[in-house]
């Protein structure tokens, strides 16, 4: 009977039957060029898992006798270098950002002294003891300590605060974000999703002989393969900054909300109208727009900025309504006299939003959506754009012309890389920025240009007419679900959303989580009111704002019965919740 034999492990991926493994740059590859998911980190362990051929024993006794050297490094020595590697790339982002945004040169000491220089102390506590097996554990190993007598839920944001001792890429936009709040910048979340600060790939930044050192758990840290989402630098944000006041006590300032509103009201191409009616409202409301402190939940409103533009989206609900009903100001100085339409509001939004791919282009940063189904529909421009960015993004060129894989320069030659002819050169950081005033400024004349007036009724031509008359303000509408939305609501609340880089769900939850405020606060000024009948113009006098928005007509159609604003609201967990936007949408 013979001996069974162990088989030999497969590669597998897209049933490719390679049985030979190599390591390059401290990741595993297949004969054929896979990488593999998971799997040893040096050519020695490569050799003990993979090697399936026979060792005689003279070769055996040299290798035990000299011993198999490796430049990658391990422990401390490895720890130290992926610091190195991740203030690299921090500055790389800086560096973006000042000469991109414009911002000023201190911005970068900012961030480096006053952010990253006290994590970097935290850190270097860990130089002595840290080991590849130690030093990402924090993520995936539950609580010792006084574990047991905490719920899953504070395991969990225990784990998540832990998280945060290991910095990653998305905590350098964060702190870049942060570094901007300490000067005071009128930059928004937003702002920072876009392709050429360093984030996708931001291991290409790093030098050859780094990136031959890193070991593999860190080399992959460092390389990301998909692009910021929706609400995830938001929560970095908000997790940052309770870091920073708890570790080592560092309140930011409030947010510059007049030059931050004046921006996004710009953004919309809204009427000015809006400016004045969100600062009112934040007034009313004392809302300062200060970072929010620990507590035990967090609202989703609870952010700066994020509260900043639910406040501006009620000041449209309020004075710009998304539907038909005529509504009549009482003179030509009250707020919303102009009428906005929505239509073709939407129209220009569209032609703004499609300002890059209008002449046929594949558009800046759209490259990394492509799919494969898509290449079938690419034209040879555009073609052309996604292999311009697949080589900046993806190929090594040094590692290409030292280490072909093998492959014989006849093959290698009849895929070049770059293009054979030139092209159209891309348009830099600076004509981008141009391109985008211009067209936002198309925008503008077009959207006010629609502006109209309403029709004046004064409170006596209304006693005299004995007709209802609805005004600024009635009808207000509340959306709690995406459904709810009509089509231009839901392209202003899509557009309002990308702003902040906040997911419509999310926004949803921070509008109704402000309205909340203001059904409670007209509840007390109710309840203080010891006068009998309507009691709304007494109140608007305190507030500034049309306090008839609870008034609905008797004649009204029965649809429209549930759309007062100041009707009692629901409380709900769901929406007190920073993370479960999606669950209590």
């Amino acid at each position: 009977m013979s001996k069974s034999r162990e088989r030999k492990k497969r590669c597998g991926i897209d049933n490719c039957p390679s049985t030979r493994f190599h390591l390059e740059d401290g990741l595993l590859f297949c004969g054929e060029g896979h990488q593999q998911e998971q799997g040893p980190e040096t050519q020695a362990d490569v050799d003990f898992e993979f090697s399936t051929q026979r060792v005689s024993k003279s070769r055996a006794k040299r290798e035990e006798t000299q011993g198999k050297t490796s430049n990658v490094f391990r422990g401390s020595e490895a720890f130290a270098l992926f610091l190195k590697s991740y203030q690299h790339i921090l500055q790389k982002q800086c560096y973006v950002l000042v000469h991109t945004f414009g911002l000023p040169p201190r911005f970068e000491e900012v961030v480096r002294n006053q952010l990253w220089a006290p994590r970097l102390r935290l850190l270097t506590d860990r130089l002595e003891t840290s080991d590849d097996a130690t030093v990402f554990s924090s993520q995936a190993t539950t609580d010792t300590e006084g574990g047991a007598k905490r719920g899953d839920r504070g395991r969990r944001r225990e784990r998540k605060s832990r998280s945060k001792v290991i910095p990653s890429l998305m905590d350098s936009l964060g702190m870049c974000y942060l570094g901007m709040i300490v000067l005071r910048l009128p930059i928004s979340l937003g702002d920072l999703h876009r392709e050429d600060i360093p984030y996708v790939r931001a291991v290409r930044h790093l030098p050859r002989w780094v990136k031959d050192r890193l070991p593999a758990t860190y080399l992959m840290a460092l390389d990301t393969k998909s692009i910021l989402g929706v609400d995830d630098l938001r929560i970095t944000v908000h997790e940052l900054s309770l870091f920073y006041d708890q570790q080592f006590n560092i309140t930011f300032p409030v947010l510059n909300h007049p030059l931050v509103l004046f921006k996004h009201v710009r953004s919309l191409a809204l009427p000015l109208d809006v400016f004045p009616a969100v600062r009112r409202i934040a007034k009313l409301l004392d809302i300062d727009f200060a970072f929010p402190q620990a507590r035990p939940r967090q609202r989703m409103s609870s952010m700066p900025e994020v509260e900043l533009v639910a406040l501006l989206v009620i000041a449209v609900k309020l004075y710009y309504p998304f539907d038909s009903i005529d509504r009549h100001p009482r003179s030509a100085t009250d707020p919303g006299v102009l009428t906005l339409d929505w239509d073709y509001w939407c129209k220009a939004q569209r032609e703004y939003d499609s300002r890059e791919t209008a002449d046929g282009q594949l558009g800046r940063g759209n490259e990394i959506k492509v799919e494969e189904k898509d290449v079938f529909d690419l034209s040879s421009e555009q073609m052309d754009e996604y292999l311009d960015w697949f080589e900046n993004t993806w190929v090594d060129e040094e590692r290409a012309r030292n280490h072909p894989r093998g492959y014989p320069e006849q093959l290698l030659d009849m895929f070049p890389t770059g293009r054979q002819k030139a092209g159209p050169t891309r348009r830099t950081a600076q004509e981008e920025n141009q391109a985008n005033d211009e067209a936002l400024e198309r925008k503008l004349r077009t959207v006010q240009g629609q502006l109209k007036v309403r029709k004046i009724i004064s409170d006596r031509d209304a006693r005299t007419s004995r007709l209802p008359v609805d005004r600024i303000g009635s009808y207000y509408k509340r959306y709690r679900k995406i459904e709810d939305l009509s089509v231009t609501a839901r392209t202003f609340h899509e557009t309002a959303a990308s702003l902040v880089a906040v997911s419509l769900p999310s926004l949803l939850v921070a509008v109704t989580q402000v309205e909340q405020k203001l059904v409670r606060l007209r509840k007390r000024d109710i309840q203080a009111e010891d006068v009998d009948g309507d009691i709304s113009d007494q109140a608007s006098d305190v507030s500034g704002l049309p306090m008839d928005v609870d008034r609905t007509s008797s004649e009204s159609d029965a649809d429209m019965k549930d759309t007062k604003v100041m009707e009692s609201v629901e409380e709900s967990d769901d929406s007190d919740s920073l993370y479960s936007s999606d669950e209590s949408s």
